[in-house]
């Protein structure tokens, strides 16, 4: 009969959750938006790894071709060089006329690109010091990579791990203003309270529910990460699981604190969309903490996304933390967001009594 009731709170749960939009907003489609933003954004960045192939028509010197760190694919005129270009054979084309007048080929959607943006700047670059005869190019495009975890990590890589913190971090902190503020306010719990059912069990069927849709959520949001940007990241899942689990109980017991301290489900809700949006840009989402100045870069330390955010990027390796912090920070997430919830079950469901 447990069991039964169990089961039939959950399906309750499950199916009201994708009826709320708000909710589903801030935990599916918010950091799906925000990763493609980001994504489209720096994902245009020139990649030193890439090996860029280059179209020569007309009477090129042959030093000159020699100095081109690219591989080269000679043409006989414009037309079968932009005949290449736009069946994807090279990505520049560079056309030599009469009095080493230069023709930059570019295709109208790679005009604005950054990566073909900083390719012809370098490209003018060496082809002015050969004309020029200088020992120094006008322009030094310089890349220094550096990697804080055991792999090299990219932008993209370190913007998919802080959304996937940021995803849950809504995905429970909403969720449970959302169960027992809005819940409450609009009398639901009062009306499951008449039924034989036991707050503990009221509290773990939603915490079940919510749990399932932050999975939902980060898992699209790695697949998109890999199909649309084709990131490189591997994480180790086993360690992966155990973050997702203790991160999620961490942060619905984030946002039954919240409610603890401001009581009404309104004012809750707007509190934590002002921390959200602290959160987003002091957590180390986008952009290492290290680039904050020094004045505020406290506030990070008191976030607890940060620490989330952190242990993803552990278990993606591009970022080292002793296993001593992690397994320090993830009892403290899951022991701490256990024991509100538990409180919760307590104080909010007793209330309705």
């Amino acid at each position: 009969m447990k069991n039964k009731r169990m089961f039939s709170l959950v399906s309750i749960f499950y199916k009201e959750t994708f009826r709320n939009g708000f909710e589903v907003f801030f935990t599916l489609l918010l950091p799906v938006l925000i990763l493609l933003l980001f994504g489209i954004v720096f994902g245009l960045e020139i990649d030193q790894s890439v090996e860029y192939k280059l179209g020569i028509a007309g009477n090129f010197e042959e030093g000159i071709v020699e100095d081109l760190p690219y591989q080269v694919l000679f043409f006989e005129d414009k037309n079968s060089l932009s005949q290449a270009l736009e069946s994807d054979q090279i990505d520049m084309g560079i056309i030599m006329v009469e009095n080493n007048q230069i023709t930059f080929v570019q295709t109208e959607a790679d005009i604005n690109n950054r990566s073909n943006i900083f390719l012809k700047l370098k490209l003018q670059s060496l082809l002015k010091k050969n004309f020029v005869g200088m020992n120094e190019g006008y322009i030094n495009v310089e890349f220094v990579e550096t990697t804080i975890g055991e792999s090299q990590e990219n932008t993209l890589d370190f913007i998919l791990t802080g959304v996937i913190g940021l995803s849950l971090l809504s995905g429970g902190m909403f969720s449970m203003i959302n169960v027992f503020g809005r819940y409450r306010k609009l009398g639901t719990i009062k009306r499951l309270k008449a039924s034989p059912m036991k707050p503990i069990e009221f509290t773990l069927s939603a915490s079940f529910t919510k749990l399932f849709l932050n999975l939902i959520s980060m898992f699209i949001i790695v697949f998109l990460g890999k199909t649309i940007f084709d990131l490189s990241l591997t994480f180790n899942w086993g360690l992966l699981v155990i973050v997702f689990f203790t991160s999620s109980i961490g942060m619905m017991g984030f946002g039954i604190l919240l409610l603890l301290l401001f009581k009404e489900p309104s004012v809750t809700i707007e509190i934590a969309s002002i921390l959200y949006v602290a959160m987003t840009f002091f957590s180390g989402v986008y952009f290492p903490v290290e680039f904050l100045p020094s004045s505020v870069r406290w506030i990070s330390n008191i976030l607890p996304v940060k620490y989330v955010v952190d242990l993803i990027r552990y278990t993606g390796n591009i970022k080292q933390i002793s296993l001593n912090a992690f397994v320090i920070i993830n009892l403290v997430l899951f022991v701490g967001g256990l024991f509100l919830l538990f409180v919760s079950s307590e104080v909010f469901l007793k209330e309705e009594k």
